[in-house]
């Protein structure tokens, strides 16, 4: 696993693995695949969340940058919230970068056939949302439900 910490994630989809080995596997499918390490980072274990909380409501620039969002591009915050969620709850979440449509299919389609959910690509302005959260949805409060 790599040290690195993603800032907002413009530009990356993320995924929920409900376990580390198909975390794991879809990981090095997609470097096998060409995608290099600036560009895919696997978030897990105890220090994944510090890493994760980043991208929350925590502290510092980040939390002031999310405040300021929120007023724009308030579909993405429930959906770095329950990436943080699954996180904590001991989940792995995958994150690639890939600008290439066909290439950010193919490799949804890797993260998909490896049981990865929760699959979202931000962009500047939205969320696309590629696959749904499969099972128990973590507890988010109401106001950031959808």
């Amino acid at each position: 696993m790599t040290g690195r910490l993603i800032g907002y994630p413009t530009g990356w989809t993320l995924a929920v693995f409900d376990d580390a080995d198909a975390a794991e596997a879809a990981k090095s499918e997609l470097e096998e695949s060409g995608i290099g390490p600036d560009d895919l980072i696997l978030l897990a274990g105890p220090e994944a969340t510090d890493r994760m909380s980043r991208l929350g409501t925590s502290s510092g620039l980040g939390a002031r940058m999310r405040r300021a969002m929120q007023f724009m591009t308030m579909d993405q915050l429930p959906d770095l919230r329950v990436y943080e969620l699954a996180l904590e709850g001991g989940r792995p979440v995958l994150g690639a970068r890939i600008g290439d449509i066909d290439k950010r299919r193919a490799a949804t389609e890797v993260i998909r056939r490896h049981r990865g959910h929760f699959v979202n690509r931000f962009g500047a302005w939205a969320t696309e949302e590629i696959a749904p959260w499969r099972g128990e949805m973590p507890d988010l409060p109401q106001y950031m439900r959808r």
